[in-house]
């Protein structure tokens, strides 16, 4: 099948996850997508079938998933796998999702077989925390430590700036940026089967990885390769 674009790091095709996904996985270390969740929020949103699922979850290194936690929960149960990781993101900035449940204030990801960089991941230490002022009293650096389950970065084009989104549901890059960095390492190449506006790809780009998705909107796709044909980005700056 011919990319919709194709560059020296990502590679992205038009089309149904479904009947293409299967097909990329050979040669493929890591699964990082965000897929659908299925609440009618756009056109395409329709949640993934189970049975490929499984099949991408058994044929990669690593697959990290997107989801509520009751999704997830039902996937884990269904898929009779439990997750080696489990990460938290909680948006400072997002509204609560209207529902008849207690309003979602977070989205959670499973992470199923390896996790490679999670040695890597660091965060700016408390200026406050017992720690640091120890350290500091001893004449020590400790202005980092290690990162925990709860990611805190804000949503994109939320509120107001909703008009700014390349995605109704478009995660931060520095979130995704994080996420490959705890799923690979540099040189692996990474599938994103539901890859939307591409922040997955790049995120992956940006990172030194290979990346290879699959969209079925062709606006998406579109935005997807411009974002991409970009020059690396500097991800501290985005």
């Amino acid at each position: 099948m011919t990319p919709y674009y194709q560059d020296d790091a990502v590679t992205i095709y038009h089309g149904d996850a479904h009947d293409l996904a299967g097909g990329l996985l050979h040669g493929v270390e890591r699964i990082i997508t965000d897929p659908p969740y299925g609440t009618n929020a756009y056109p395409t949103d329709r949640a993934p079938d189970l049975s490929h699922v499984e099949g991408w979850v058994a044929a990669s290194n690593t697959a990290a998933f997107f989801g509520y936690p009751e999704t997830l929960a039902i996937w884990c149960l269904r898929l009779g796998r439990h997750p080696s990781e489990w990460v938290t993101w909680w948006p400072t900035n997002k509204q609560s999702a209207r529902s008849l449940l207690l309003p979602r204030e977070s989205e959670h990801v499973a992470v199923f077989g390896e996790v490679c960089g999670a040695q890597r991941l660091f965060r700016p230490r408390s200026a406050d925390s017992m720690t640091r002022r120890i350290a500091e009293a001893r004449g020590n650096d400790q202005d980092e430590c290690r990162l925990g389950d709860v990611w805190r970065d804000p949503s994109p084009g939320a509120g107001f700036n909703a008009h700014l989104r390349h995605h109704v549901n478009e995660k931060p890059l520095s979130l995704m940026a994080r996420l490959v960095e705890l799923c690979s390492n540099a040189g692996d190449t990474i599938i994103d089967p539901f890859a939307g506006s591409g922040t997955t790809l790049r995120a992956a780009k940006d990172l030194g990885r290979k990346a290879v998705g699959v969209e079925l909107e062709e606006l998406y796709c579109e935005i997807a390769a411009k974002r991409c044909a970009q020059e690396v980005l500097p991800l501290e700056d985005a």
